[in-house]
């Protein structure tokens, strides 16, 4: 009974240090500044500048390029950089050693759903193969969201003069057969890429009463002809 437990304790050794290993490995610290993620697990703001998708830790899972998978990890993605961090064991933020293949994060606005992110993408306006995309749809013609903090001018109501403040301005894109190719959130940019009878098309939209100007029905629209 003892060597049992002897042994039990060494195969556990063996299978949880190279596990422990390779999460103290994983990242590098990051160097944080005024408007950078605190102690806490939350952001600073500075200057009217927003640059995170969401404030707090949420929980997600991480692909790295080679292929090595990691779950329930406290992340955070940095828009203004376009880059992902995670909290590490001692509670202070780092960046991936390795480049991040993918990612998914819990959103805490839509009842713990999760948004997915890829990268891997050809160069397009602006974005090259380590630009982080969105997945809103998945499949024969892939519909992917770009989200880049720009300082837009601003005037808010009884104010003389605008002001620049950092927003989010979203961009989007179809890929099909390898290609990129980026598009408006109108049904004539749409009828072309989703089918060759727009009547088709504007039916689905009608009798299912989407707003292609909002993600989550414009989703719907793509996840509906990826599966035809």
């Amino acid at each position: 009974m003892k060597n049992l437990f002897q042994k039990t304790i060494v195969l556990s050794s063996v299978l949880v240090l190279p596990y422990l290993a390779s999460h103290a490995q994983l990242g590098v610290n990051l160097q944080l500044a005024n408007n950078d993620v605190n102690y806490s697990g939350n952001t600073t703001k500075g200057n009217n500048d927003v640059s995170y998708l969401y404030e707090t830790w949420n929980k997600g899972s991480v692909k790295l390029s080679n292929d090595s998978l990691y779950k329930g990890m406290n992340l955070m993605y940095d828009l203004s950089n376009d880059r992902l961090i995670f909290k590490a064991d001692n509670g202070l933020p780092q960046l991936f050693k390795l480049t991040v293949k993918e990612f998914t994060i819990t959103s805490p606005e839509n009842g713990g759903a999760s948004k997915k992110f890829k990268s891997g993408y050809p160069s397009i306006d602006g974005g090259n193969e380590k630009t982080f995309y969105e997945i809103l749809s998945e499949g024969k013609t892939t519909l992917l969201k770009r989200v880049q903090m720009k300082r837009v001018d601003e005037r808010e109501a009884g104010m003389l003069y605008s002001v620049k403040k950092m927003k989010p301005v979203d961009t989007y894109f179809v890929e099909k057969a390898g290609k990129l190719e980026k598009i408006k959130r109108e049904k004539s940019a749409i009828y072309p890429i989703l089918s060759q009878n727009k009547a088709e098309v504007d039916s689905y939209i009608s009798s299912n009463k989407l707003n292609i100007k909002k993600d989550g029905d414009l989703t719907i629209l793509f996840d509906h002809f990826n599966a035809l």
